[in-house]
């Protein structure tokens, strides 16, 4: 299930009510906390100036449509992890359930179809405080962003297109293959040869090393020319 938004003036809004006028709060200042003073002002201007044009809000994910500087508007996505719907949660979320349901930092992705790498920009900036300011009369929208069938909180979340590695998720990296396990290995020996139980070496084999002093070359060379020396090609076999 999605709803889509047509944000207006904040005149034109219903009523806040306590629950939404908390909520509206609680997600500006989470987004303020996301972003660098600049991009927060720039992505409120936007706000301000009717920038976003459409909002579509489902299970875990915003969409966005915010006109920029550009010809084309800019898409934003924004997700965030869902938890499981609070057993006491009526039709309309109280304010308990708002401080609840509203994501931490940390729990927020945002991409935009903008040149801007930082995370989230002033388009994503934009697209979250719309929201915010369409929680302060219809506080049940968080419910449908925010709550799922499922708690994603355990799964890692890898992907952002931001240079920040709070959005990065690393995990160890994986033992090298045996290089008797590849397919050239099978076309070299055939069908039915036996694969070798021995140890790979994860890294560069050291090579032995011999020690001379100038005494011991002298002595290989010498004994090596009287080897030679007494070598007769014609009573070889």
């Amino acid at each position: 299930m999605s709803v889509v938004i047509s944000p207006g003036p904040a005149q034109l809004r219903r009523e806040p009510t306590p629950a939404g006028r908390l909520a509206a709060s609680l997600l500006s200042v989470t987004v303020a906390g996301l972003a660098d003073p600049q991009r927060f002002r720039r992505g409120k201007a936007y706000l301000v100036d009717n920038a976003v044009t459409r909002l579509e809000l489902s299970e875990g994910v915003l969409l966005a449509t915010v006109v920029g500087g550009r010809p084309e508007p800019y898409h934003v996505t924004i997700t965030v992890e869902t938890v499981l719907r609070p057993d006491d949660l009526g039709q309309t979320p109280e304010r308990a359930h708002v401080a609840r349901l509203i994501p931490r930092g940390e729990e927020l992705l945002s991409s935009c179809t903008c040149p801007d790498w930082d995370d989230p920009c002033k388009h994503a900036v934009a697209a979250l405080l719309a929201l915010a300011g369409e929680l302060g009369s219809r506080p049940e929208l968080l419910v449908l962003w925010r709550c799922g069938d499922t708690d994603d909180r355990p799964r890692p979340r890898v992907g952002s297109r931001a240079r920040n590695d709070r959005h990065l998720r690393l995990v160890p990296p994986s033992p090298p293959p045996s290089p008797f396990e590849t397919q050239e290995w099978s076309d070299f020996v055939g069908d039915g040869m036996t694969i070798p139980d021995c140890p790979v070496a994860a890294g560069p084999l050291s090579l032995p090393t011999m020690h001379l002093d100038r005494t011991d070359v002298a002595d290989v060379i010498r004994s090596a020319w009287r080897a030679l020396s007494r070598f007769d090609p014609a009573n070889d076999d």
